[in-house]
């Protein structure tokens, strides 16, 4: 299969208004006439560009919800427990999406992912129907979309869950009981949990909110942004968004709106081309950094089940794409400024668009990093943090380091190494000594050193009845490393 030619169509903008999309009354026309920019925040504390900071990352949580509904909340317990235990000093928390399994429902959120993580929020909702409400967090808890976050179910378990549905929803209706058994079709529940929930606003209510909650300065084209204050007002601009912090660039991506052909209904070119521009005004932008995006969907992978998946050609298809023309964007720039041809706007030629791309959705911490791909996605560090529930998996192979790719360069076709796979966290070992090795991410941002930002994976086991977290080696980021595998 040939993943791409060297021109790329133009992306297909005809995705449809989701549900995601209007609890946030997107582009309503107060938004519009105030200025706002719906895709950016400002986080209150953000330091300046000088001050090192730290963060966290983890994906996939609860993910044993699916074959292990009995364990489910005694391994989100457990694993909860042993991150906030390694909060220190990190700023925030990303998530790479699929925050609860098996379905995004109200009951789901509370019961996989708030009670839990307790100790980030100001204060736990008392029953699903609170959480829109009273979901505040002490500490920024920065997600992105997965497709559990979206989906419904099919076969059997969706059968039983309509019927839970239609039984949960009577009780609602004639005794006021609310055990939150729905809200995951189209992201319902996760919107309520995260986003700025301005549907249910009245026009006054609107305005008073916007000038209350949407009043940070914007970069860019617009005046305003949404002011995301911890332990205040912790809700989300939208289901895709960018902010600043410490310097760095951060582009959160909803991956499940592109992660097929853009020709496709439904496909979501206008976010790409957001991120596409995005880019490009990160680069122009003054005391840069760095940049990071994070999404679910892993473009480069060697899990077991998603390393040749067909959303995971897409997904690298697609962000490649959007690398391409934002280099290629700065490179007229500077061609058409006469600026000396080692340069590219202020980005070397051989310096990647973005430091670093992290994702979940494949069920294990890997990284992996591109090699010369011709294209705008060659030598940048990718890392899969999805390791964070315990329906951990394999990588797909002893021998299967390498990603290959079968590509199209200059009338030629060819099967090419694309990516390395550098280390991998996940299941590793037979019978009795099988092992499972849960993962989250600490990553130190260090403006000044020379590498800025040191990878520090956290391995979370269970041993003798207790669970117990490991720090080990930092990634190798910026080189090649000679990692194999934990437990390999």
């Amino acid at each position: 299969m040939t993943l791409f030619s060297k021109r790329a169509a133009p992306f297909n903008r005809a995705a449809k208004e989701s549900v995601l999309s209007q609890q946030v009354q997107w582009q309503h026309s107060k938004i519009v006439q105030g200025g706002i920019d719906q895709t950016q925040l400002a986080i209150a504390d953000a330091p300046t560009a000088e001050t090192p900071f730290s963060f966290l990352v983890v994906g996939d949580t609860d993910a044993g919800g699916v074959t292990h509904p009995a364990e489910r909340d005694t391994f989100a317990d457990a694993f909860a427990n042993q991150l906030t235990k390694q909060l220190g000093e990190s700023r925030f928390l990303l998530h790479t999406g699929d925050v609860t399994y098996p379905v995004g429902s109200y009951r789901n959120y509370l019961a996989g992912f708030l009670q839990p993580y307790q100790d980030l929020l100001s204060r736990l909702p008392e029953s699903p129907a609170d959480l829109a409400a009273s979901v505040m967090f002490n500490k920024p808890v920065l997600p992105v979309p997965g497709n559990h976050d979206y989906a419904g179910l099919s076969g059997v378990e969706g059968v039983w869950r309509s019927f839970m549905r239609l039984a949960c929803d009577q009780l609602r209706s004639t005794l006021g009981i609310d055990l939150g058994n729905y809200g995951g079709e189209g992201g319902e529940a996760y919107g309520q949990t995260f986003l700025d929930d301005l549907k249910k606003l009245t026009a006054e209510q609107l305005s008073a909110h916007l000038k209350r909650h949407y009043s940070a300065s914007a970069a860019g084209d617009f005046q305003h942004c949404l002011s995301y204050r911890p332990g205040e007002f912790t809700r989300l601009p939208n289901r895709y968004y960018k902010f600043r912090y410490g310097g760095v660039d951060f582009f959160a991506l909803d991956s499940n709106t592109w992660n097929r052909a853009p020709e496709i209904e439904g496909f979501d070119g206008a976010q790409l081309e957001w991120l596409e521009k995005s880019l490009i005004t990160s680069w122009d932008t003054p005391n840069t950094v760095g940049r990071i995006i994070f999404c679910h969907h892993s473009a480069y992978t060697t899990e077991s089940t998603r390393w040749q998946s067909v959303e995971t050609l897409w997904v690298r298809r697609n962000l490649r794409t959007v690398l391409d023309r934002a280099a290629s964007t700065l490179g007229d720039a500077r061609r058409a400024s006469n600026v000396d041809d080692r340069v590219l706007g202020s980005r070397s030629r051989t310096e990647p668009l973005v430091d670093l791309v992290i994702s979940g959705h494949a069920h294990c911490l890997e990284h992996i990093r591109t090699v010369d791909t011709k294209h705008a996605d060659a030598n940048i560090d990718w890392v899969v943090c999805g390791g964070s529930g315990s329906g951990l998996r394999r990588q797909r192979g002893a021998d299967t380091s390498d990603i290959l790719e079968s590509m199209s360069w200059q009338g030629r076709s060819s099967t090419k190494v694309v990516a390395n796979s550098q280390f991998y966290a996940g299941v590793h070992g037979q019978g009795a000594k099988k092992q499972h090795f849960h993962s989250f991410l600490r990553i130190d941002v260090q403006p000044q050193a020379s590498q800025k930002f040191k990878i520090c994976p956290h391995i979370v086991t269970k041993g003798e009845g207790n669970w117990t977290t490991t720090a080990i080696t930092p990634l190798a980021i910026d080189q090649f490393s000679e990692y194999a595998s934990v437990g390999a």
